[in-house]
């Protein structure tokens, strides 16, 4: 959380929020995807990055076009002014990494980064829609302790996580 903080609040210096970074982030790498590859790379739904889209164009940092070979399709390229921020934003980003970094080894953030790569695969690999038992302890209060004024956990609600 507190990366994500330092990073928006550098994006917001430059006027830019961090969808519109990682969605300009993805055309840096591959100009002119489609709309619906966009949205499947940044992890949202098409309709969020559809509006997220929106306010690029509105900006005149991209531009869509119906492709030609299927017309079902809108591919998304930078506008010179898109492909300009490039240097500044990705600045933003390495300088909140350099921050962040400071005082670790080389081994221990590749250490970290196998650990989170793990991690990731094995929640990918799942593949389950939330179940409505699994729903119910996600969302079930923490338990209060008598003599307490607000909800604290015990140690067999540390225990479910």
């Amino acid at each position: 959380m507190a990366f994500s903080r330092e990073l928006r609040l550098r994006l917001a210096a430059h006027d830019i929020s961090f969808g519109e970074f990682i969605h300009l982030e993805k055309l840096w790498y591959e100009d002119g995807l489609n709309q619906t590859e966009i949205s499947r790379r940044v992890g949202v739904e098409t309709g969020s990055s559809t509006t997220t889209l929106d306010r690029l164009e509105k900006r005149g940092f991209v531009r869509r076009v119906r492709n030609g070979d299927d017309r079902r399709n809108i591919n998304v390229y930078l506008n010179a002014s898109g492909a300009k921020l490039q240097e500044k934003l990705l600045g933003c980003a390495k300088t909140v990494n350099l921050i962040a970094r400071q005082g670790l080894t080389e081994r221990d953030i590749l250490a970290f980064f196998k650990m989170m790569e793990k991690i990731a695969s094995n929640l990918e690999k799942t593949g389950e829609k939330p179940t409505s038992r699994r729903l119910a302890m996600h969302n079930k209060r923490p338990t209060v302790r008598p003599g307490r004024n607000s909800a604290t956990p015990t140690k067999d609600s540390h225990a479910r996580i």
